[in-house]
């Protein structure tokens, strides 16, 4: 199977148009420091590694992995929200990585985020008509009394709620204030960074609702990083999969969601719940093996190898291939965009139920 240069997941459509949004080998390192009063840098916390996404315009593109495979750094990263190490991000045509502190301020009106936990990024001082404001104030802009109804109504709150304080709400409610916050200056591209992980499952699909109809009224595009696989195959429309600090695999979302290539993705796919009992007890499951491994020291060639089901089935000759050579990104199976980072992706056929 010959590796093609990695394309950033292109389908046949998205190859004739420009994507909103490029990143371009995005790479966030932490540095590990030693001493007491002179710190040296003894090492670096690989979180983010060469990362290359492309998202179009109206679309919702989702990222997901474990928990610590560098998901949501990836999305602060790409706001500036941390400063990356390398790499470019391209927003409509603007290289993001290279604006000054004046012109991202300028900039940050077209990106915006919603965080994951709505409690603590609220500040529990301020009433909610105070939180809707400073925005507008940051960037000396009047703000009225019918802008934050707007606004409320908007993300299905009353008017009369302006005046309350985030402890008064629930979860949901918080997380509607949050989003609110998020579309004031009407932006064009939203970071949605797991924002529904922490509310009811009832609340989550009013959520998960709400943000679809926000994007189909305001032409909104998103980046929507989550674990939970089942919110991801209802609202995305393309699937990108991390593992540590690197994709590994991205496809349109049906097209992943029925024939995973990687090994990670087919250990992740194979965990989602299926609501038929009968079904559920029949179906293989693929249980990894070990702790993913530190960032600060990942292993050569391919990172998943120490915990990948398909290492184990494999001469020594091609195991010597895993552990030296890095695999790319290339396109795999009949459909273009899809693009896995595995010497060998067709090794084995889908688990499936």
């Amino acid at each position: 199977m010959t590796a093609a240069a990695p394309q950033g997941g292109l389908g046949t459509a998205d190859a004739a148009r420009q994507p909103m949004l490029e990143v371009r080998n995005l790479v966030k390192h932490f540095p590990i420091r030693s001493g007491v009063f002179f710190k040296r840098t003894i090492g670096q916390v690989k979180a983010v590694d060469g990362v290359d996404l492309n998202v179009y315009r109206g679309q919702t593109v989702a990222l997901v992995g474990e928990s610590g495979c560098g998901k949501s750094t990836t999305a602060r990263a790409i706001l500036r929200l941390l400063e990356p190490t390398a790499g470019e991000v391209v927003l409509d045509g603007v290289n993001v990585t290279g604006l000054g502190k004046q012109d991202l301020r300028k900039a940050r009106r077209d990106m915006q985020i919603v965080f994951q936990d709505p409690y603590a990024s609220l500040n529990p001082r301020m009433t909610i008509r105070q939180i809707l404001s400073e925005k507008f104030q940051l960037l000396g802009q009047e703000v009225n009394r019918k802008t934050i109804s707007d606004l409320l109504d908007t993300v299905g709150l009353a008017e009369e709620y302006a005046d309350r304080y985030p402890h008064e709400f629930s979860g949901g409610q918080r997380q509607r204030v949050g989003i609110a916050r998020a579309i004031a200056m009407n932006p064009k591209f939203i970071v949605l960074d797991e924002p529904v992980s922490a509310l009811d499952v009832s609340i989550q699909a009013q959520i998960v609702n709400l943000l679809e109809d926000l994007q189909d009224e305001l032409g909104l595009t998103y980046l929507f990083i989550a674990h939970d696989l089942s919110v991801v195959r209802h609202i995305a429309d393309r699937v990108a999969v991390m593992y540590l600090g690197s994709v590994v695999e991205i496809a349109d979302r049906d097209d992943l969601f029925d024939r995973p290539y990687h090994p990670y993705t087919q250990a992740l796919i194979s965990a989602v719940p299926i609501p038929d009992p009968r079904l559920e007890r029949r179906r293989e499951r693929i249980v990894l093996r070990g702790d993913v491994p530190n960032p600060a020291n990942p292993p050569s060639g391919c990172r998943f190898r120490t915990r990948c089901w398909k290492f184990e089935q494999l001469s020594e000759s091609d195991q010597r291939r895993c552990i030296e050579e890095p695999p790319p990104l290339y396109d795999v199976g009949d459909n273009p965009g899809h693009q896995a980072s595995c010497h060998f992706a067709s090794l084995r056929e889908v688990v499936r139920a």
